[in-house]
């Protein structure tokens, strides 16, 4: 007999209750249609205050005896409840025991663990706490607010535990720390990040204390979380858009429905950086740098190098190894020993490595680190555009290490980020992954998934534009410095003493400025001012004694004096007789314009106008050792020309296509004028003539000297890494050897005499990063003063942009809160808000904010006429659009601030909600239309019968080609199709009895559909089909649902097989020996009916020769039989056998403990339902929803 639709019914499990043995196995309790509370209770008040999710287990089952097949079945949500507030998705485990509890579980796992997030969980975390405390380096990212992190205690171990956390608020201090280190103290600089948390603290976490390695030991860590979505649901959602005939796409609000209720709530962020920061490593050294360590080569060991390193330069040799570097690897031959952190210049080996010690060579090219404002670029992604290949050309290339790529996909957003070989992936390899060409900045990428229409793919990196490689630059030896007490030295008096071991040293001046002797230097005569470089190094503590003559030194100023006809300037004086070599000039200069030197225009310079000062002497030892005029000492008439040439950098600009954007519905290209290098450039400077200009003369007269004794204490050396250039040392890029030792950097500290295992060391002294002066205070007595650069990088500051795409750390965004600020080049301030629509704009500024995802994108200048400006450096042809060019303005990158208020969500109670709300997304949505899926486009409309109608009348709806039909009475309550006959082609009804009792007048509801699989989703709700629509559907009227698949329903019995004994274990292969007896299941196959089959794996377990007990794996014992008569155990839920075995299928032989294995499958399947109830109050007063059950007989 065929299946009729009358035997297709919705059934409830054991329990439908929110507790935690909810759910169950499948009972007979059919839910009826249309009858009130039949699946969910009433929606008390505290839910709708609160909010809450109710779960309920229901089964689809094909209720018939016999063993037809419905083919195609699946489950839809057909109608939505009509209060917005409360929303309903289905979803199933593939359990048909499972309860509550488990469901939940598989509800929560939407998210899972990910990577371990850089840095430490900071020492205990206390149960009861509402905030975590993370050790971070200054690179290393913070945590989102809205973000979730799981905390893990004991990590694949028995007593392990974990919570998952979602950030609230986050609140950061940079400290500076001291921790002992291998016999010695390692002084470091991190980050203190407190992140608040939704909830508290369910268990003490163990963290370690603070460290300056990630890969200390700790009983806790913290990690990220990915989505892994282990349930997939399924809903419904209206159209807001009309589809035709020969449509091939639908559109509804979005692709999520919402699963968890969440009240929103506002965050302000304020004074954030826009462009973020990047780390690139850039080259410091001057080629391979090696040299001999003694330590250990082991499993779970550490080796310091000191320095960056520039990825792919390591190579470790010892006797009989050797390893080298590869994408953050170490890697002996072919396989991966350790991991390498290029930037914090730390090797770590991985457990298991062999062990060597003694000596190793070392060898890798020193790099620099520095933490810098990044560069930014986008491409835009429209439907024209959408795929998974993606390139770009980034200018100023990357360096090693420094790019990260974003894209959303689902409204999620994923990292990639540059290995430091040019391979470019993400924390799990189906996150995408892509190319970078070093040299050229060209970019080839692979998204994971198919990026989200009209959002951005954002590229952030960092460059080597502001940067200098100065280890070829001459240093000058050690120095010692002082000051006399009584300035106005007599020339050729000064004579220095010093005991060097043994020997003593001696140095004097020659009268002209210059000591000479056993150290070189200078004395400046007029300030007293001595600078002594041994040529022997002297031990600490050393005296100098220091004898000279000296006489009280003149000044005299001269306010903007007039120049002589030839250019000089000439200055009288208020003394004669000047004692030679004691004369010192100073004047002040001006630079010349620099847009007329350096082709640049000054809204684009970077370094603005400096005044220099210069200094000259009559000792020869002036400004650059030039000859700048002349002094007659008998009459005190000093003449001199006011004019120098200084080198200045110039910042350079190139013009080029970087990245795409949306303006209207057009997809533009975006021509930006990236700043790309410094260049030095000879510049005059004159004196100014305005009364800025000024002299200062400082001199003696022929008097008489007086004598003088002091005595210095040698305590430090002074070395000058940067005396010929105006920069600022990067941190951590210093390596420099003396006198037999090595120094390196930290933190503005000197370590000398590092352990290679610990990387402790002995402090060394200080450093200045902004003169370049490093002060020691260790060094080795004895040896020469050569100093030998190994690794110097140095940076001019400011670094400016003139575009940059960022995205909001936290959204959607409220709307008309984004504020940009900035400083341009030329100073002040540039300040816009943002309107409603998302555009941005200001005077020299322009922009868009997408509020949903948070992308902003900005440019700075403004459109002018394009005729004329052919010549400017910023001209482009390709970039004229409409008569137009854009004009860039640039800031200075470090001075872009934003401040914005994100929409958040509160945290809610699990126990209220019956969910754990942290493990699912922020606003509790989850996707509801996915690529792969069925979607089944539906519209019903309801026709009412004449109030005349008799039997036998016919009702036509006015329209054909109906997927169902039906008659309501007049309570919506479905009649028996036994009253009614439909044409679902024809589009009619006739009625066949009009019964008393019967609620009048009846309404005929009618429904039009189309089904089709999802080829593509867009996050603005539109869905791709891969079949055509064959009808109208109207907007807002017509409904989309995704199609919870369940496949052919049939019951059978499968997996037949005889085992020797019962072990206890439910398997579907035989465990040991097979038996003699058989049964016969060719000819007496075993008996099913979809009434009473279940999903089973069943074992008859024989007591004796003939006879056995009948065990279920979920139901356990049911029955006892005998191999004399037929086996039926009957169902009691449906009344009918759960199987059927025939006696003369029993073969002789049987013994007590053997086993006869089988499996039965159901023709039903579990489906869970999810309702959902915001808060807010209710619309309704009686409210319903309708889940369809769908499928095909063989007719």
């Amino acid at each position: 007999m065929p299946i009729l639709s009358g035997d297709v019914k919705l059934l409830a499990a054991e329990r439908l209750l929110d507790t935690p043995d909810g759910g169950g196995r499948m009972t007979g309790h059919v839910v009826v249609d249309g009858q009130s509370n039949n699946l969910f209770p009433d929606i008390s008040e505290l839910d709708r205050t609160y909010g809450r999710v109710a779960l309920r287990k229901t089964f689809v089952g094909v209720l018939t005896d016999s063993t037809d097949s419905y083919y195609g079945a699946h489950a839809i949500v057909a109608e939505a409840p009509s209060d917005p507030r409360v929303s309903v998705t289905l979803f199933t485990t593939r359990s048909w025991t499972d309860r509550r509890e488990a469901a939940r579980d598989r509800v929560e796992r939407y998210l899972a663990r990910g990577v371990k997030w850089p840095g430490q969980l900071l020492e205990r975390q206390l149960t009861g706490q509402r905030a975590i405390t993370l050790l971070l380096k200054p690179a290393d990212p913070l945590p989102r607010v809205g973000q979730a992190l799981v905390l893990v205690q004991d990590e694949a171990k028995p007593t392990e535990l974990e919570q998952y956390v979602r950030v609230t608020r986050i609140t950061t201090t940079e400290r500076e720390f001291t921790v002992s280190e291998g016999g010695g103290t390692v002084k470091f600089s991190a980050i203190v990040a407190t992140c608040e948390i939704s909830d508290p603290l369910r268990y003490d976490f163990e963290g370690p204390s603070p460290s300056n390695r990630d890969d200390v030991s700790a009983k806790a860590a913290l990690r990220d979380t990915i989505v892994a979505n282990a349930a997939v649901y399924y809903g419904i959602a209206p159209t807001v858009a009309e589809a035709k005939v020969g449509d091939l796409r639908v559109q509804v609000p979005g692709l999520f429905g919402q699963l968890v209720p969440s009240a929103q709530s506002e965050t302000p962020l304020v004074d954030l950086n826009a462009a973020g920061q990047a780390v690139p490593l850039l080259e410091s050294g001057s080629g391979v740098l090696t040299y001999t360590a003694n330590g250990q080569v082991a499993s779970g060991r550490n080796l310091y190098l000191g320095n960056p390193l520039v990825p792919g330069s390591l190579r470790i040799a010892g006797a009989g190894y050797t390893f080298t570097d590869a994408a953050g690897q170490l890697k002996s031959g072919a396989s991966t020993i350790g991991t390498v952190d290029y930037a914090r210049g730390l090797v770590a080996f991985k457990d298991g490595t062999p062990g060597f010690g003694g000596d190793f060579q070392v060898g890798f090219r020193p790099a620099g680190a520095p933490v810098r404002v990044a560069d930014t670029a986008a491409i835009a992604v429209a439907q024209e555009n959408r795929g998974y290949a993606y390139t770009i050309t980034l200018s100023p290339p990357p360096q090693p290490g420094a790019l990260i790529v974003s894209y959303m996909a689902q409204g999620k957003w994923y990292d990639l980020r540059d290995q430091g070989d040019g391979a470019i992936r993400g924390t799990d390899s189906s996150f995408g992954a892509g190319t970078l060409d070093y040299v050229t900045g060209s970019v080839i990428l692979t998204t994971g998934a198919l990026p989200d229409a009209n959002t951005a793919i954002l590229f952030s990196w960092g460059t080597a534009a502001s940067y200098f490689n100065r280890v070829g630059a001459p240093v000058e030896p050690p120095t010692v410095r002082h000051t006399v007490e009584h300035p106005g030295v007599a020339p050729g008096t000064l004579r220095i003493t010093w005991t060097d071991g043994a020997h003593q040293r001696v140095a004097t001046d020659d009268g002209h400025g210059i000591i000479v002797g056993d150290g070189s230097g200078t004395v400046r005569y007029a300030r007293g001012e001595l600078v002594v470089r041994p040529a022997v190094l002297p031990a600490g503590g050393a005296e100098f004694a220091i004898d000279y003559q000296w006489g009280p030194p003149q000044e005299a100023t001269f306010a903007h004096p007039l120049r002589n006809a030839d250019g000089t300037v000439t200055v009288r004086l208020p003394q004669t007789d000047i004692r030679p070599n004691t004369v010192e000039l100073e004047f002040n200069l001006l630079i010349e314009n620099y847009a007329a030197i350096s082709g640049t225009p000054a809204e684009m310079q970077v370094v603005q106008r400096v005044d220099p000062i210069k200094i000259a002497r009559d000792t020869g030892g002036g400004f650059d050792g030039a000859v700048v005029g002349r002094i007659d000492y008998a009459t005190g008439t000093v003449i001199f020309r006011p004019d120098a040439t200084v080198n200045v950098p110039f910042a350079r600009y190139s013009v080029q296509q970087l990245g795409w954007t949306v303006e209207g519905s057009e997809r533009r290209p975006v021509y930006r004028n990236t700043f790309s290098h410094w260049e030095y450039k000879p510049t005059g400077a004159a004196m100014p003539i305005d009364e800025s200009g000024y002299v200062k003369v400082r001199y003696r007269s022929n008097d008489a000297a007086n004598a003088a004794t002091e005595t210095v204490t040698l305590a430090q050396l002074e070395v000058d890494l940067t005396d010929r250039y105006a920069e600022a040392i990067v941190p951590g890029s210093v390596r420099f050897g003396l006198g037999g030792k090595v120094y390196v950097d930290r933190l503005g500290t000197l370590v000398t005499d590092i352990n290679a295992n610990t990387g402790a060391g002995t402090q060394a002294g200080t450093i200045d990063y902004a003169s370049g002066r490093a002060l020691l205070t260790v060094w080795q007595p004895g040896a020469g003063g050569v100093v030998s650069m190994q690794s110097l990088l140095t940076e001019l500051g400011g670094q400016p942009v003139d575009e940059v795409t960022f995205r909001v750390p936290a959204a959607p965004v409220r709307p008309g809160s984004l504020q940009i600020r900035a400083v341009p080049l030329t100073g002040g301030q540039i300040t816009a808000t943002a309107n409603g629509d998302g555009t941005i704009a200001a005077a020299g500024l322009l922009g868009t904010v997408d509020y949903q995802t948070g992308v902003v994108r900005i440019r700075f200048g403004r459109f002018v006429p394009a005729a004329g400006r052919e010549a400017e450096i910023w001209y482009s042809a390709d970039a004229v659009r409409n008569g137009q060019i854009f004009q860039p303005l640039p800031v200075r990158a470090d001075t872009l601030r934003f401040n914005a208020v994100a929409f958040t969500y509160l945290p809610l109670s699990a126990d209220v909600l019956g969910l754990d709300p942290v493990r699912l997304p922020l606003d509790g949505r989850v996707p509801i239309f996915r690529p792969g899926d069925v979607a089944v486009v539906h519209h019903t409309a309801t026709t009412p019968f004449p109030d005349n109608a008799r039997q036998g009348h016919t009702l036509d709806v006015g329209r054909v080609r109906l997927s169902a039909l039906r008659v309501l009475d007049a309570n919506g309550k479905p009649v028996s199709t036994d009253l009614y006959a439909t044409d679902l082609d024809a589009g009619t009804v006739t009625l066949r009895a009009l019964p008393a009792g019967l609620a009048l007048p009846l309404m005929a509801e009618h429904r039009i559909e189309d089904m089709g699989l999802v080829s593509d989703t867009q996050i603005n709700g539109v869905l791709t089909l891969t079949r055509p629509l064959t009808h109208d559907y109207p907007a807002r009227e017509s409904r989309v649902s995704s199609a919870l698949i369940i496949g052919d329903l049939q019951a059978r019995a499968h997996t037949l097989f005889a085992q020797q004994t019962w072990t206890g274990e439910w398997k579907d292969v035989r465990i040991g020996a097979n038996t003699i007896a058989q049964y016969n299941e060719t000819v007496y196959p075993v008996e099913v009916t979809n009434r009473g089959a279940i999903e089973e794996r069943w074992a008859l377990i024989f007591t004796n020769t003939n006879e056995f007990r009948v065990v279920g794996e979920s139901v356990g014992q049911i029955a006892v039989g005998n191999t004399a008569t037929d086996l039926a155990p009957v169902n009691p839920e449906t009344h009918a056998p759960y199987f059927t075995l025939r006696a003369g299928g029993w073969g002789s032989g049987w013994a007590a403990g053997n086993v006869l294995r089988l499996s039965t499958a159901a023709a039903n399947f579990p489906v869970w339902v999810a309702r959902t109830t915001l808060q807010g109050p209710a619309t309704q007063t009686n409210d319903s929803f309708q889940i369809q059950i769908r499928g095909d007989i063989d007719r």
